[in-house]
């Protein structure tokens, strides 16, 4: 774990050579004694499979007190006779005798590893009296430095006495609790685990507490359809219904919730609104971290040049949060569950952004001589400044996250982590400014009821630790000042750290051109229904849901073609009269057109009517209402008889066409052309038969005329009538 320290001792930079060569020396006489001796607790190696199991179920979480028993709640379940078991409790202390000495130590007894450290006499119990116990048992710690004293009639076998070396600062520590069940009769350890005693000091300065922050984000996952229609997934709504269980049991524990914009506006949507909001701001509003609106990668976002689409994300989740919440405070923290390199950073801090909380492997050192390149080998508990950015930063600890799952049970990881909490604050109890770390779950997590409970209960109960929100932990704890690693752990965390940039790739990725593609359709659709403001929102969501991360190519593209799915939807709820024809008697005519519409809201579009026998094209803009609207056409046909009339309905700009029908127009009127052709054949022909019968008279009279100058003698004339 690069957060525990590597160095030295975590309470005294006097004799870490002491304390190493006393636990090597240990480690080697207990070779030469042999460790499978009986009344040794057995390495978990060294178990026997699958023939008893023993389970903690509770733990009093601080030993404040010698008063008072440390109270343990164990379940055995063996197919060994009950007679021939015994639970073993064996309390394990440094060489020295003082509790554990960093977090490299704890981290490796949370494996088992305890060889070389020093076992205090054993405390074992019959599974008759834990069973007469109810399951129950009651253990006492006994110290120099401990308030309280031991009840004089309890068994001093019943008791582990802390022998509290005052130069390591007394009997204040954490020391591993390893629980087995052994079969006496084989001498194995059939099972085993190891929990801890947090052993509290007499007095904690509350300035001195060690602030905590756990934040758990909800509803990673898309919980909108592309049409916007709530389906929150289940898993979001169990974290939501464990988390506001144990929170109303225990109030004074806030827990800072991440919550994107679109959880909280299906939520709102969904059947059960007030419930389910009610539920997710049940630790307070101030505990609410805004999230963007949906769970996006800002590095990729500004890779692919879509930056504006990052603010619009910030903008649409505070309007969300405004609406549903009528909290108009913008976010200003932002827990990054990506790695975000030096150009989110810029991005992020244009939005708005003055904190954030980045994963451990977002601050791995690089190549440099630089104070924020140096690798930092202690815990980091103060918030930095980040290198070459105005936004300060906290790092998330993974050791603290790494309790959140694993194969223990849920009361003995909830134990582990308060341990772990109060290992921290022993690295430098005495550190004069205020200290605080921060736990981020994974967005995955669903919290079991039982580790929740454990946890916030133990944290309620807490004198080491201060659970606060993230926002407060940036106001209280101030910038660490250690340009460099001090020789011993001492408290002082880094005061400058640098990000490295996420590795580039284009995997899954969205890009700008499907963004813009997405943008004009939902453009195109807003001119065609600019009243239907609810519509139009949610698909503007739709295009800010494709820009989450990790989704598959289907699922992108499906938000992406949300608009245009839309507009041909929409398209199939517009009827145009279809198979009709229209007669007319004259050239020009005018006839009516019918258009319904079972669309909620005006549709504005327009009709054009062409046709190839029509003398020109006609485009009229109409506003089409939900039942129908009608109209009258004029058409100019140029001949009679059948010929087809189109009409097409369009978005405003021309560029989408809703709908579409043929018409077909028979024309019984006589052209003016056909007209003039057939007065022109007349003309024509009455000029003709007048040339021709003008000839005819001539040829006529001249032919009496030649007659009469030279008459024939065979022809007789006759006289003139």
């Amino acid at each position: 774990m690069q957060s525990a320290s590597r160095l030295s001792d975590a309470r005294s930079a006097l004799v870490p050579v002491a304390r190493l060569a006393a636990r090597v020396g240990l480690i080697l006489a207990t070779g030469l004694l042999g460790i499978g001796e009986i009344g040794l607790s057995v390495p978990v190696g060294a178990q026997s499979p699958a023939r008893g199991v023993v389970t903690l179920t509770s733990q009093d979480p601080w030993v404040k007190s010698s008063s008072a028993p440390v109270q343990l709640g164990l379940i055995v379940h063996s197919s060994v006779a009950a007679k021939d078991l015994l639970v073993h409790v064996a309390l394990y202390t440094e060489p020295d005798q003082s509790s554990l000495a960093s977090r490299d130590e704890f981290e490796a007894t949370l494996k088992g590893q305890l060889a070389g450290l020093n076992e205090l006499a054993p405390i074992t119990f019959s599974l008759n009296s834990i069973r007469s116990g109810h399951g129950l048992v009651d253990i006492y710690v006994g110290g120099s430095d401990l308030s309280g004293s031991v009840p004089a009639k309890t068994p001093t076998d019943r008791v582990f006495q802390l022998p509290c070396p005052a130069r390591y600062g007394g009997c204040g520590g954490v020391y591993p609790l390893q629980v087995s069940l052994q079969d006496i009769t084989t001498g194995l350890s059939l099972d085993s685990f190891t929990t801890y005693l947090i052993v509290v000091p007499s007095t904690v300065a509350p300035q001195r507490r060690l602030r905590f922050s756990f934040i758990v984000p909800v509803g990673s996952s898309i919980a909108l359809s592309p049409a916007g229609v709530p389906v929150v997934p289940t898993k979001t709504t169990a974290q939501i219904d464990n988390l506001a269980r144990e929170e109303a049991l225990s109030p004074g524990v806030p827990l800072t919730v991440d919550l994107n914009g679109q959880t909280l506006l299906a939520l709102a949507r969904s059947q059960q609104p007030e419930k389910l909001v009610s539920k997710v701001a049940l630790g307070g509003l101030n505990n609410l971290v805004a999230a963007p609106f949906s769970n996006v990668d800002p590095t990729r976002l500004v890779r692919s040049a879509l930056q504006n689409e990052l603010t619009g994300q910030f903008l649409r989740d505070e309007a969300v949060f405004t609406r549903v919440l009528h909290l108009s405070k913008p976010a200003h923290v932002y827990v990054a569950t990506v790695p975000v390199g030096p150009r989110g950073l810029v991005t992020l801090a244009g939005d708005g952004i003055t904190d954030v909380v980045l994963g451990q492997d977002n601050l791995e050192s690089v190549a440099g001589n630089q104070p924020s390149t140096v690798q930092w080998p202690y815990t980091l508990s103060a918030p930095f400044q980040i290198a070459g950015s105005t936004v300060e930063g906290v790092q998330a600890d993974a050791g603290l996250a790494a309790h959140l799952d694993g194969t223990a049970n849920p009361v003995l990881r909830a134990q582990q982590l308060l341990a772990d909490l109060a290992e921290i604050y022993f690295d430098s109890p005495g550190y004069p400014l205020e200290r605080g770390v921060v736990l981020v779950a994974p967005q995955s997590w669903v919290p079991q009821v039982k580790f929740l409970g454990a946890v916030l209960r133990g944290l309620g109960s807490s004198p080491l630790v201060k659970t606060v929100p993230i926002t407060q932990l940036f106001a209280t704890v101030r910038q660490g000042v250690c340009q460099v690693p001090p020789v011993v752990v001492s408290g002082c965390s880094a005061a400058i750290r640098a990000v490295l940039s996420p590795s580039a790739t284009s995997s899954g990725a969205i890009s700008q051109q499907q963004v813009q593609k997405a943008r004009v359709a939902l453009a195109e659709l807003n001119s065609v229904i600019p009243n239907d403001s609810a519509t139009i929102h949610a698909l503007a969501d739709a295009i800010l849901l494709a820009e989450t991360t990790g989704l598959s190519r289907g699922v992108r593209q499906s938000y992406l073609d949300a608009s245009l799915g839309a507009m041909l939807a929409l398209g199939a709820r517009l009827g145009l009269p279809a198979g009709r024809t229209v007669t007319v008697t004259s050239s020009s005519a005018r006839f009516p057109i019918a258009i319904t519409s079972s669309y909620k809201s005006p549709v504005h579009a327009v009709l054009v009517i062409s046709g190839p026998d029509l003398t020109s094209s006609r485009a009229l803009d109409v506003v089409l209402r939900r039942g129908t609207t009608s109209f009258i056409v004029r058409v100019h046909t140029r001949t009679s008889g059948d010929s087809s009339l189109q009409l097409q309905l369009l978005s405003p700009d021309g560029h989408v066409e809703l709908a579409r029908v043929e018409l077909t127009i028979r024309s019984t009127a006589i052209s003016s052309v056909a007209i003039a052709l057939s007065l022109g054949a007349v003309v024509f022909l009455l000029f003709w038969w007048f040339r021709s019968a003008s000839r005819r008279r001539r040829r006529k009279a001249k032919h009496l005329s030649d007659q009469l100058r030279n008459p024939s003698p065979e022809v007789v004339q006759e006289p003139a009538s």
